[in-house]
């Protein structure tokens, strides 16, 4: 789909007339994109790693400390919230192979759990596998670049339920655990030509929760990408883009199941680099969904709408670095077949000192989800505030401490959720072998 909207919009006049100037780049997808990511392999894991043959080893243990104001993210006006001090060791394991002088196998899994030492009811000491736990295999063929894919996780969070009493209170009834199992199996594909860069990702996505209460969620997702980008200089680009899932739940024939879909976004995008200090990112488009019934609900009507999102970084000097990022889009939602959201984020970096680094962050959410949901149908307005700050310091090359503060805020005007908001402080360390 990619390169015949390529084609179409650009015309082939378009791409002959700028060959010659665009390919003196090295290629994004061939040789240049296999040195790079070889380079960064290399520089990642030379000194930290155990070589037997051609296979290299690592290991990154990890202890986090960290008090949590409301681990239960209990309600602000019913029986009160519970702070604790959670432990989470994590250790994990990088494998790299080099198959030939570009293509190469990449394998990095990621083990730990979560140990609450005050409501120790709620520990389930299962293991948690981290979300950037990965098998990859780049391969390359001349100018195109394919990365073939199995992506893994298992995570879990705490959450109340609430009951509304005959005042208008929340009262807390038991904390459940949202233990969920994610695993997406795919690839991408990156083909240069020189004036043009097609792109494409396929993964198709199993999603399992292990709580009866939260089964509405499980499904079965097909998630796929595509962008065709003209470089009008090597700094200037532009092109189209489209995001297209669809999204399958396994519990058909129970009330309040979410429905089955097929969203598509598609728009265009520009990109530049001007000089050295700013870089930004611009879209926007045609938003499109559309809603299958399952046996007991009714369907929910087509959303037929626009998205938009911006992205800049401003290097103010060598230490002091800023992103900002704006977005309103809908997608599909944890509770809801819809989800219309607004979002502004934006962080800083100070890195003054080497080794040493202080990253400041905040974010502003606004969602308005409608359509078919989980307990309710009717539409429900929630906000979300986040902000932060952290400290990072790495020495003797291998050992890399941290210290995190973070405090996130929910604001719901549905009256079956309640209001919660919750401190987070995180002492963490680090060590690669």
């Amino acid at each position: 789909m990619s390169c015949v909207a390529g084609t179409f919009v650009f015309g082939p006049a378009a791409t002959a007339q700028l060959q010659a100037q665009v390919s003196r780049q090295r290629s994004t997808s061939g040789e240049a994109k296999a040195e790079s990511i070889l380079r960064g392999q290399t520089e990642t894991k030379e000194g930290h790693f155990l070589t037997w043959e051609k296979w290299n080893f690592g290991i990154r243990p990890r202890m986090d400390v960290e008090y949590n104001s409301n681990v239960r993210r209990s309600s602000r006006t019913g029986s009160g919230s519970k702070d604790d001090i959670i432990l989470r060791p994590e250790v994990k394991f990088d494998v790299y192979r080099a198959i030939s002088d570009f293509n190469s196998i990449d394998f990095t899994l990621g083990i730990g759990t979560d140990l609450y030492t005050k409501n120790t009811d709620i520990n389930t000491y299962a293991p948690i596998i981290s979300p950037d736990s990965e098998f990859a295999y780049h391969m390359f063929v001349g100018e195109t670049h394919i990365k073939l894919r199995e992506a893994f996780s298992y995570q879990e969070d705490i959450n109340s339920i609430y009951e509304v009493q005959s005042g208008g209170e929340f009262a807390d009834i038991e904390a459940v655990r949202f233990g969920r199992y994610d695993n997406k199996l795919g690839g991408e594909i990156d083909w240069d030509t020189g004036a043009f860069l097609f792109t494409g990702s396929f993964d198709w996505q199993w999603f399992h929760s292990n709580s009866s209460r939260y089964e509405y969620m499980d499904r079965n997702s097909g998630l796929f990408t595509q962008s065709a980008t003209y470089f009008i200089t090597p700094n200037i680009q532009t092109g189209l883009e489209f995001n297209d899932p669809v999204h399958f739940f396994s519990k058909h024939g129970k009330s309040n199941s979410i429905n089955d879909q097929f969203r598509l976004d598609v728009g265009p995008f520009f990109a530049m680099k001007m000089g050295p200090r700013l870089k930004f990112r611009v879209g926007g488009g045609y938003n499109y969904a559309t809603f299958f019934a399952n046996d007991n609900d009714p369907v929910t009507e087509d959303i037929n709408d626009w998205y938009a999102y911006g992205q800049a970084s401003y290097l103010f000097t060598p230490w002091l670095d800023n992103t900002l990022s704006v977005r309103r889009d809908n997608r599909l939602s944890w509770n809801s077949d819809n989800q219309e959201l607004i979002s502004i984020r934006d962080s800083i970096r100070l890195s003054l000192i080497r080794d040493f680094a202080i990253d400041i962050y905040g974010s502003v959410n606004f969602y308005k989800e409608t359509g078919i949901q989980y307990r309710n149908r009717n539409t429900e307005n929630a906000s979300y505030y986040a902000g932060g700050i952290r400290i990072a310091y790495t020495f003797l090359e291998k050992w890399e401490p941290s210290l995190r503060y973070t405090y996130y805020s929910y604001e719901r005007d549905n009256a079956a959720y309640s209001n919660y908001d919750v401190h987070q402080v995180t002492l963490g360390i680090q060590y690669t072998f």
